[in-house]
């Protein structure tokens, strides 16, 4: 008996300190097993080989709501990071019950990552980690991308500047376009307002300007320092909604004309492609061109309310190509007289189809030839010519209303990426979530019927016949 409680207390012992020893070493080694079959939880070859050159600490700050499939998805990620790297220090809040911490970090919604360092803090909002996937049922997970882009600019701090126009009734970045200017701020890009009355002159360290939506003129001393701008190397991105008639654009029309474009004071309706039968809602179709990749290879549309078209030029600047992206359908007209309640075709109407943007590049040959200007990212592509100007007759696709809507803000930001030939400088492939699908033939649907409608239940009533039967003769 003796040896027998000796022998209790020794397992007691050796299973104890077996215990303790392997939470031990699970505290100081991590290993998880992916078993998903797109290996959505774990990191990529890039991000260790970024993870790896760390040589200072990084603080990555979640603020995500609890229990949501969205909150689990960035947990898991950032799980994986603090996993990783000692360097790296990853926590999680929710906005609503720390409210002082979300102000700290003007934190306004969930789902936003906060990268920092010691120096420098970029904030990835939920547009950054999530885009429509290639069907209508899937969602692609962009998370190791940008928070993986987000820590090598800590590094590197080579971020192109954006300086939106401001002046002429633009759009503001900061209050209408907030979450396009919030996405742009998450891929790295650094966004700026530029008063061109004010300012005298371009900055030198403008990679991008955008115009988002001029509802007044440009005076001739404003025109010509965009003008000197592009013809210097410099990139533009104009969107324009319809404007009242009353007032000319004179001066944004001069600049287009140095594009090569020519841009109708109109209101686009589309009764063939439009957004739930609201033909001044027309959704293009796409044309082949890198801007537009991105929409071809996930079967992408956009959606357009109230927008103007555009024509090219018979004579289009030699250097100069322009290609269109977007064009309506056959059916679509221009409304000319803008004041109508409805719009409906007549002989004043621009008939369709029409074009509501355009890209526009150097010639491969004048590519060649153009010096590398200071300011630029990369060196372009110089079998398709270098990007100059994007012009969208349509800012309204970016509200917030509308910024979420099929590819919208991929369109968006294919455009500006397209410009700044920055869409290669990290390429992490996306995590796709899909649930899974049964295709059932007519006959399958019909076995299925009858063995779960008929067969069953008429199974269960004779059961239940046989037992009240033998509990009757009982």
């Amino acid at each position: 008996m003796k040896y027998k409680g000796l022998s209790y207390t020794f397992v007691v012992v050796f299973l104890i300190t077996a215990l303790v020893g392997i939470n031990i070493a699970a505290a100081q080694y991590h290993y998880r097993w992916d078993l998903t079959q797109s290996h959505r939880f774990t990191l990529s070859k890039k991000t260790a080989e970024v993870i790896n050159q760390l040589n200072e600490k990084i603080k990555i700050t979640a603020f995500i709501a609890e229990n949501s499939s969205t909150g689990s998805d960035i947990k898991n990620l950032l799980k994986g990071y603090d996993f990783a790297s000692s360097k790296i220090d990853v926590s999680f809040f929710d906005p609503q019950k720390e409210p002082a911490l979300a102000k700290k970090y003007n934190v306004q919604e969930y789902n936003t990552i906060v990268v920092e360092d010691a120096k420098h803090r970029q904030t990835i909002s939920q547009y950054n980690l999530y885009s429509p996937g290639a069907n209508q049922y899937s969602m692609d997970f962009n998370g190791e991308q940008a928070v993986t882009r987000a820590i090598l600019n800590l590094k590197e701090q080579i971020n192109a500047v954006i300086y939106f126009l401001s002046g002429h009734g633009e759009a503001s970045p900061i209050s209408d376009l907030d979450k396009f200017n919030l996405f742009l701020k998450g891929e790295g890009y650094t966004s700026k307002q530029l008063e061109l009355p004010v300012e005298g002159r371009i900055p030198k360290d403008a990679n991008l300007i955008i115009a988002a939506g001029p509802q007044k003129d440009l005076i001739s001393k404003e025109r010509d320092l965009l003008e000197d701008y592009i013809k210097s190397g410099g990139k533009m991105l104009i969107f324009f909604d319809p404007t009242d008639p009353k007032v000319p654009l004179d001066g944004w029309k001069s600049l287009l004309a140095t594009l090569g474009l020519k841009m109708h004071d109109d209101i686009v309706a589309d009764s063939e492609r439009s957004f739930y039968s609201d033909p001044l809602t027309p959704v293009p179709m796409v044309e082949k061109h890198d801007v537009t990749d991105v929409l071809l290879e996930k079967k992408l549309s956009v959606v357009f309310p109230y927008a103007r078209s555009f024509e090219v030029l018979q004579q289009v600047p030699e250097e100069l190509q322009v290609n269109s992206l977007l064009i309506t359908s056959k059916k679509a007209f221009g409304e000319t007289e803008l004041e109508k309640v409805q719009a409906s075709l007549d002989e004043n109407d621009i008939p369709g189809p029409l074009h509501l943007a355009y890209a526009i590049s150097k010639t491969a040959e004048a590519s060649r030839q153009a010096p590398l200007e200071p300011n630029m990212i990369t060196a372009p592509d110089l079998e398709l010519g270098e990007p100059v100007a994007v012009v969208i007759g349509n800012l309204a696709f970016l509200g917030s209303q509308s910024i979420g809507l099929a590819g919208n803000l991929d369109f968006a930001a294919s455009s500006v990426n397209w410009l700044l030939q920055t869409s290669n400088l990290l390429s992490i492939p996306a995590k796709t979530t899909e649930p899974p699908f049964v295709n059932l033939t007519g006959e399958m649907v019909n076995k299925i019927f009858y063995a779960t409608v008929i067969f069953i239940p008429f199974l269960m009533l004779i059961i239940g016949f046989v037992m009240w039967l033998k509990r009757r003769n009982l």
